[in-house]
C-alpha cells in the first residue's frame, strides 16, 4: 500500500508550491480561459495525477484505480445532494411550506436581504455544510437565495462565499479526518489548529456577503450584523474544534450564531431594509411584525423548518 510522502521535495515551501499548481491551473482555465467547468475539472484531475506519480512517487497502478475511483465517487456524490437538494426544495415550494418558512422570516424582521443572507447563506448554510458537506449548501442554499429575490448567479456566487470558512469541517470532520489518516498527527491537534485558522477565516464573509447583496453603504449600514455573524460562528466553532475535535464545530458554529442574529434583531433592526442591490424595500418598516399578523401558528413555524432542520 502506498503511503503518501509529506515533502517529496526537501523543501516544505516548494512542495506547496508544487501541490498548487492544479489548484493554479484550475483556476487560470475558468477565470482566465474562461473553459467549460468539466473541461478545467479533466485537465486539472489529470495535472494531479502526473504530479503524484512524477514528484510523490505514487506507483502507476494504484494511481489509476485512486484515480477513477475519485472520480466517480465524486460524480455521485455530488450529483445525488444537487439531485436531492432541488428535490427538496421543490416540495417545499408546492407544499407551500417554503412560503410559510418566508413569512415567519420576514415575521422576525428579516425581509431584509443582508439579514436574510447571514441568516440563510451564511449560518444555516454551514449548518448544511457541517452535517453533510459535498455541496449540499450550494444546492439547496441557492435556490432559497433565488427564491427571495437574489439572481440565479449572483445567488450562486453568495452561496459559494458563505462556505468559504465552514468547508473545513464538512461533513463531520471528513476532510480532518482523512488528514489526520494521511498524516499520522493526532485528529484533535489537527482540528484544535484549524480552529484557529478557520476563526480567522470567519471574520472575512459575513463581511463580504453583505457588500454583495447591498452594496458598500448597505454593508456598513449593517454592521452589527456582520460582527454577531461571524463572532457567533466563532464562538461556537472555536471552543468545539479546539476541545472536542472536528465533529460538531460547524453545527454549533451555526446554531450559536443562528441564536446570536435572532436576538440581535430583538434589540437592533437595520434603520432601512434593504432588497437585493441596496434598493429600499417600498413599505417595508425597520421593526419586526409579530407571527400573528402573518396568521402563523407554532405548527406553522415547526413544520416550516421541520424538512430543512
Amino acid at each position: 500500500m502506498f503511503t503518501q510522502i509529506i515533502d517529496p521535495t526537501g523543501n516544505l515551501f516548494i512542495t506547496w508550491l508544487v501541490a498548487l499548481i492544479p489548484v493554479a491551473a484550475l483556476l487560470f482555465m475558468l477565470a482566465g480561459l474562461r473553459w467549460s467547468a468539466w473541461l478545467a475539472t479533466l485537465i486539472g484531475s489529470l495535472i494531479t495525477l502526473v504530479l503524484g506519480l512524477a514528484v510523490w512517487k505514487m506507483p502507476l497502478d494504484q494511481g489509476v484505480l485512486a484515480y477513477i475511483y475519485g472520480s466517480a465517487t465524486g460524480v455521485w456524490n455530488v450529483d445525488w445532494i444537487t439531485f436531492w437538494g432541488v428535490v427538496l426544495f421543490n416540495t417545499l415550494v408546492v407544499t407551500g411550506t417554503f412560503d410559510k418558512l418566508r413569512r415567519w422570516l420576514i415575521s422576525q424582521g428579516t425581509q431584509d436581504v443582508r439579514v436574510q443572507t447571514i441568516l440563510f447563506a451564511w449560518a444555516f448554510g454551514a449548518l448544511l455544510e457541517g452535517l453533510v458537506g459535498f455541496g449540499y449548501p450550494w444546492a439547496f442554499v441557492a435556490p432559497i437565495l433565488i427564491a427571495l429575490g437574489i439572481p440565479d448567479l449572483d445567488a450562486i456566487r453568495v452561496a459559494a462565499i458563505a462556505n468559504n470558512a465552514p468547508v473545513s469541517y464538512g461533513a463531520l470532520g471528513a476532510p480532518i479526518i482523512a488528514l489526520a489518516a494521511v498524516t499520522g498527527y493526532p485528529l484533535l491537534a489537527l482540528s484544535g489548529s484549524i480552529s484557529k485558522i478557520v476563526a480567522i477565516l470567519a471574520l472575512a464573509p459575513p463581511w463580504i456577503l453583505l457588500y454583495l447583496v447591498s452594496g458598500k453603504q448597505g454593508m456598513w449600514s449593517a454592521w452589527p450584523l456582520a460582527v454577531v455573524g461571524s463572532l457567533g460562528y466563532i464562538a461556537g466553532q472555536l471552543p468545539v474544534g479546539t476541545y472536542l475535535g472536528p465533529y460538531l464545530p460547524d453545527v454549533a458554529g451555526s446554531i450559536v450564531c443562528f441564536i446570536c442574529v435572532l436576538v440581535l434583531l430583538k434589540v437592533w433592526q437595520p434603520a432601512q431594509v434593504l432588497g437585493y442591490g441596496g434598493k429600499p424595500i417600498a413599505g417595508a418598516g425597520a421593526n419586526a411584525t409579530s407571527t400573528k399578523e402573518h396568521g402563523l401558528s407554532i405548527g406553522d413555524i415547526i413544520q416550516a423548518w421541520m424538512p430543512i432542520a
